[in-house]
């Protein structure tokens, strides 16, 4: 096996591990409002659905959109993202009116779908390596942020 074969099987590694991050935290957020009652926990899972519906739709529609957003460099993308994601478990931790609605799951099933329709749709626009990067450094940006809020401060709305 070369060494391009092994960058590949690590970076599928480490999207999978990124993916498997931001699945568990969906379900956390959808238990946790089943268990405030029956409404919130379905409104918690259509806020986790909707960002795939939009995406969904972006993806097919207005791909331009999403490879306009790959033009700064990697190293800046990965910062803005990670202090993006750790923004928003602040956000989630400390404001009242997203305990009531399903914010947190709205922001984080973005992220999720985000991390499953762009790399489809930059290939498909032919885009460079160079773009496809930095849309990595974005998504695990974003998932650094989130986990290492978590690892720091544990979860939101937690005991």
């Amino acid at each position: 096996m070369g060494e391009e074969e092994r960058f590949d099987l690590l970076r599928i590694a480490v999207m999978v591990c990124a993916l498997t991050s931001l699945v568990l935290i969906c379900g956390y957020f959808v238990v946790t409002a089943f268990e405030a009652g029956s409404s919130a926990g379905m409104r918690s899972v259509a806020g986790i659905l909707l960002p795939f519906v939009v995406g969904g739709f972006l993806v097919v529609f207005r791909r331009e959109l999403l490879t306009r957003v790959a033009t700064i460099p990697a190293a800046l993308a990965f910062l803005l993202a990670a202090g993006f994601g750790v923004a928003v478990m602040l956000l989630i931790e400390n404001l009242e009116l997203f305990r009531q609605a399903p914010i947190a799951e709205l922001i984080v099933a973005t992220g999720l779908s985000l991390f499953t329709y762009t790399p489809g749709a930059v290939v498909a626009s032919g885009d460079s390596a160079a773009r496809r990067d930095v849309w990595m450094a974005y998504y695990f940006g974003t998932v650094s942020g989130m986990l290492g809020y978590v690892v720091l401060l544990g979860l939101p709305f937690g005991d």
